[in-house]
């Protein structure tokens, strides 16, 4: 005797498509947001753009994305106003720049975009980045925030040796023993230190304050 058990009576039809479709809903965002932070530019790509980069943008826009002839195009602040790499696709390969827009072709734009994201934080992977639908799949906040923060323990390292004291003591010693160990004791030959300063004689003798008087 086999027990069947009848779920439609026992749930209601109107909850059992809620849990179907928050359970899809779940599992769409899950995998939207590992695309979103997923490497989707390779180093090679990176390396091409900053060539091309510096031949045609940098003069305007700066070698470090600063601008100031231009709009900068480092920050997070930029990564969200463009939104996706199809956004910021999309914008330079048509308007930039501007004495040939449009004019450096399809795989320069593209390596120029992974260029951007590459100084913004973002981390290269396995497969390039190509132009087409899957550019606005690519979040440009999601991808430079997560890779900036997986490179932030490197940047937070302790100093290694070389930041270990100088071996010729800075200015500040007052009192301090320099290299080479004490001075050699003064012998008796060596005439006594006058009690009056020397200042400013030019290599004249002062006469000294208990200096005998003349006969």
């Amino acid at each position: 005797m086999r027990l069947t058990i009848n779920w439609e009576g026992l749930v209601p039809l109107r909850l059992q498509r809620l849990v179907v479709a928050s359970t899809l809903g779940l599992v769409a965002g899950l995998i939207a947001a590992g695309s979103a932070t997923a490497a989707s530019f390779t180093a090679e790509q990176a390396a091409a753009g900053q060539t091309a980069y510096n031949t045609n943008c940098a003069r305007c826009h700066g070698f470090q994305l600063e601008g100031p002839d231009a709009p900068g195009l480092a920050g997070s602040d930029v990564m969200q106003n463009w939104d996706t790499a199809g956004g910021l696709y999309d914008f330079i390969s048509v308007a930039m720049p501007p004495e040939n827009p449009g004019g450096l072709g399809e795989e320069a734009y593209v390596n120029i975009v992974a260029y951007i994201m590459s100084f913004n934080g973002a981390q290269p992977g396995d497969e390039p980045m190509v132009a087409g639908d899957g550019l606005y799949d690519i979040s440009l906040a999601a991808e430079t925030a997560a890779g900036a923060a997986a490179a932030a323990p490197a940047a937070d390292a302790p100093a290694s040796a070389e930041a270990a004291s100088p071996s010729v003591p800075q200015a500040f010693t007052w009192g301090k023993q320099l290299p080479g160990g004490p001075a050699p004791a003064t012998t008796a030959t060596q005439p006594a230190a006058p009690a009056v300063p020397q200042a400013f004689t030019w290599g004249k003798q002062l006469p000294q304050v208990n200096a005998p008087s003349a006969q």
